[in-house]
Parts: structure tokens; sequence; C-alpha cells
């Protein structure tokens, strides 16, 4: 330790110790240096859409979409969840382009009066697969030649709008399991979350921010705030994440230890700059034969759509012996290192000008002889 004689020198390097000490408290205490934590939890999500039982009447949003109508639709919810099972992910159709097909060879391409047909160029392979019961001879067991046979496309063309899928409610039920600390928790244990108040709430990031049904044109409001953007969002697909963290402190009581949720948008924008596809969409065909008629037919459908992603991560901290020594060791080095840096500052400083007006009067006495 350094002694000096003025006394705000000391006072100074005193102040400065004390910021130092009460710095590194902070941040022990900020960062949760005394706790282990677990930052590997093991989750699982399951994930349903269902129709709403009544239309949205608050969104701001609602009158950006042109057709938009809240109208029972002919079609159930299942109908437009495709492919109807995920992990941890669900895909919400919002528009389906549909085109019809027949399957005839390349040189019987020919234009009349009531059907036009536009073939396929068979040089291109992707154009020309066959169904597998194409592929072989059934009574020959001969592969058909392939470059023979074009799906031609025929003047006939679907296209569908699911605008009821804005009111579509999304209900997430997940659970995460902290191995290290032998915690196993869900998104369904808060007191607030009794099955009255699960039947009529949804979520709200103030009103109601642990309600687990999510209305679809909320999350919409929720990721983007472009008004040009929901329409396209709509027509073409989009990527969109609901990220649930959890962020347990095992020190205190375990009901404030709750899940957080926070969506994003994943897809590339704006669409017109993307160079591939915009928004998200996937092909699927059905193969058809039409009644007293051996041609085969095909629907070759583009669905674009809502893929939703729902990815879990959490950490959880408890205190522990080992931990809170290993941070009070590092705190005391820090605090004594600082100390030495300090004294030695204040040491240069006090001497400075003694050092100084040593070193001219020698000057001097060399000049004078």
């Amino acid at each position: 330790m350094a002694h000096f004689e003025a006394k705000w020198i000391g006072f100074i390097s005193l102040i400065i110790k004390c910021s130092l000490a009460i710095g590194c408290l902070y941040l022990m205490f900020q960062r949760d240096s005394y706790q282990i934590f677990d930052r590997s939890p093991i989750s699982a999500v399951t994930v349903k859409v269902r129709q709403a039982s009544s239309c949205t009447t608050n969104s701001s949003i609602r009158k950006y979409f042109r057709n938009y109508q809240c109208s029972k639709t002919l079609f159930d919810v299942n109908d437009y969840i495709l492919p109807a099972t995920e992990n941890s992910a669900v895909s919400i159709t919002t528009r389906i382009v549909e085109t019809e097909h027949t399957l005839k060879y390349c040189n019987e391409s020919r234009l009349s009066k009531n059907n036009f047909f536009s073939f396929h160029q068979c040089e291109s392979r992707a154009r020309c697969i066959l169904p597998p019961f194409y592929q072989f001879d059934e009574f020959h067991h001969d592969r058909f030649d392939n470059s023979s046979l074009c799906w031609f496309n025929n003047p006939f063309i679907n296209i569908r709008f699911n605008y009821e899928a804005l009111d579509y409610i999304i209900f997430i039920k997940h659970f995460i399991e902290f191995p290290q600390l032998g915690l196993i928790r869900h998104n369904l244990l808060s007191n607030v979350l009794t099955d009255d108040y699960i039947k009529t709430c949804e979520y709200d990031p103030h009103k109601h921010p642990l309600c687990p049904k999510f209305r679809l044109i909320k999350i919409l409001e929720l990721i983007e705030s472009n008004p040009t953007e929901y329409e396209l969002m709509f027509d073409y697909g989009s990527l969109i994440e609901i990220k649930i963290s959890w962020k347990c402190n095992l020190d205190r009581s375990i009901k404030y230890c709750e899940p957080i949720y926070e969506f994003e948008r994943l897809d590339i924008q704006p669409y017109d700059e993307n160079p591939y596809e915009p928004g998200s969409n996937f092909l699927t065909s059905r193969h058809f034969f039409q009644p007293q008629d051996r041609q085969l037919y095909r629907i070759h459908k583009q669905i674009y759509n809502f893929h939703i992603i729902i990815s879990v991560t959490g950490e959880a901290g408890r205190f522990d012996l080992f931990q809170t020594t290993t941070s009070i060791g590092s705190f005391f080095g820090i605090l004594g290192k600082g100390a030495i840096v300090c004294d030695l500052l204040a040491t240069f400083l006090v001497n400075y000008e003694r050092v100084m007006s040593e070193s001219s009067t020698v000057e001097k006495r060399i000049c004078f002889c």
C-alpha cells in the first residue's frame, strides 16, 4: 500500500479503488456469477391450428387485405394445413394455383378449336418424370421411352385464396427440461392459465403475454409494420419464427419461471430483390383418370403458405458454492491488480514534478560548467 503526503491524491486514489470494487460487485450480481447455469435444455413442441369462433375486430391491418372476409369457409382447417404434420412447425395455406396436365406422346401436340395443348420441352429431364406406375410396362417389364411421353398443359387453371386463414388460431403446447438442474416446466403451469382463461384468451404482448393461443393476423401485425408487405406476404407466402425463451432464476419463486414469446419474419424482403422465389411455397400433384377414359391426368398445385417455425431456448441458474467462491476469488484478483495500477499512477504523478525539477537543475549545472 502506497502512502501519499498530498491528501487530494490519496482521496482520488481511494475513490477509484472504491468505484472499481463497486463495479466488480455490480458485474458479479448483474451476470449472476454466483450461480451455476444450464443452457442446454431439452424441449418438445406440439402445434394445433383451429378455426376461430369469432372474427377479429380490433386488428389495425385488416384494411390492407383487399378481399378479406371472415365468413365460414366450406373447407375445414385440415384442408389448408399442408403438409399435415411437421416437427415444431406448421404450414398454413394462403393461396393455391392449380394447373391441369395430360400425359401424351410428344408427337401428338396439336392445335384444335376445342383443345389447346402446349407441350413441355422433353429435353428438360425434370419435365419428363413419369408417375411410378407409368415407368414400367406391366406385361413386358420394359421401361417406357421417357423422351416420347410428356405432360401437356391444358387450358385449365384455378386460383383459390384462403383469407379465412388470417383468423386461424394457433395453439402451442410445449415443455422444457433442464437436466443438469432437474427442472421440468411447460407453458401451461402458470396459475393464470385456468381452463376458462385458455378457452377465451388470445395472445397479446401487453394484456395476455402468457396465453398460448395466437391469432395469425395478430402475428402479422407484430412482425411487420410496412402496410405494402401484408398482401405480398399473403400472395407469396412467408417464413415466420415464433421464439419461446425461458430465463429461470431458481433462487426466486418457481412461479416466475415463465416463457417469453417473440416473433420474427425470416424470408427475404423486399420480395422484388429476392433472386429466387420469394416467400414460402411448395409443389404437389394428384393423378387421376376420367370415367371411361384411359388418359392419365394430373392436377399440378403450387401452394403458397405461412410457414411457421417454433423454436425453444432457455437457461436456468441456481446458487452454487463452488461458482460463488470462484467469482469472489476473481473479484479480489481484479481489485488487487486495480489497486496496484492506481498506486503506480498516483506515485508517478506525485513524483513527476520533483523528477523534472531535479533534471532541470542537473542540466543547469552542466551548462555552467
